[in-house]
């Protein structure tokens, strides 16, 4: 009996579980099929599991630099051995990516001095490096037909159309969460969590946008009557088109923020700046994968 409820209640005190469960909607039942796959791998009892593990007993695929990617990412605390938090962190993470936020992560480890475009001439190795050195006919033919602009510089603009063009060249990316989606409950399962999370952040968007009209009509009442005292009440009610004439005294709230300077305008057209990753978590500087508060 004691056997069977340590396997069927997870441990949910780790502060990475606490956090992942908070950003995706998780509750303590969720995290029991983690749970029953980390009891098998961890056979020794100890708590933790290599990374070779992780690869060769949960998800069943070769080890790559982009697979190890993801570790780095959610900064596990050994470099070849993981605990069960940065276990479900880091399933976590990757499984709720949905297509923009995975071709964001492939370009992110791509991207190794982060200033927002991948050298051509690292390009086709990195994509081997995707493929563990064995790249089919299908992947070549694509980097074969891929056409490069002069400045030597592969920006995510391009890594985007690549994709919808040539989808063979990160299939690995997506095999690697079909695979961890099969081992964490499967994809059925993944799915209804997904549409919930999407249920409950529409309804917290949409109680959001319903605050923000009621912040916006309270502020303009509260400009219109401080015009009406500049202007008295009897100009401010029969002269109604003399009321724009205040409206650089008292501005509403959209047109005093395009008085503001826009930080955009420091950057050229062509330039483009450093992908970053967000969707359903920040997964550059993520709030819960850290185990430091």
């Amino acid at each position: 009996m004691g056997n069977l409820l340590a396997v069927n209640v997870a441990p949910t005190s780790d502060d990475r579980i606490q956090r992942a469960m908070q950003t995706f909607g998780l509750t303590a039942n969720d995290i029991v099929p983690f749970w029953k796959v980390w009891k098998r791998c961890d056979v020794s009892r100890q708590g933790m599991i290599s990374t070779c593990t992780f690869y060769d007993k949960v998800v069943h695929e070769p080890r790559t630099l982009f697979g190890d990617a993801l570790f780095d990412i959610i900064e596990c605390v050994a470099p070849d051995t993981i605990d069960f938090g940065e276990f479900v962190a880091a399933i976590c993470t990757y499984c709720f990516f949905e297509i923009p936020e995975i071709l964001k992560f492939c370009f992110f480890v791509f991207d190794r001095e982060k200033n927002g475009f991948v050298p051509q001439s690292e390009f086709r190795l990195l994509i081997d490096a995707l493929h563990n050195h064995n790249m089919n006919a299908n992947v070549i033919f694509a980097l074969d037909n891929l056409k490069y602009k002069k400045h030597g510089k592969f920006y995510f603009r391009e890594f985007v159309e690549m994709h919808k063009r040539f989808p063979s060249i990160l299939f690995p990316a997506f095999q690697l969460q079909n695979a961890m989606m099969t081992a964490g409950g499967g994809e059925r399962w993944w799915s209804t969590r997904k549409n919930r999370l999407l249920y409950h952040r529409e309804n917290a968007d949409n109680k959001q946008r319903k605050i923000q009209r009621r912040l916006k009509r309270e502020a303009e009442a509260y400009r219109q009557a401080q015009i009406r005292r500049h202007m008295g009440t009897f100009a401010y009610v029969f002269f109604p088109w003399e009321r724009k004439r205040f409206d650089a005294i008292y501005p509403t709230e959209e047109d005093a923020a395009d008085a503001k300077p826009s930080a955009t305008e420091a950057f050229d057209d062509d330039d483009e700046r450093p992908v970053r990753i967000v969707g359903r978590t920040d997964v550059t500087s993520p709030s819960w994968a850290s185990t430091h508060s």
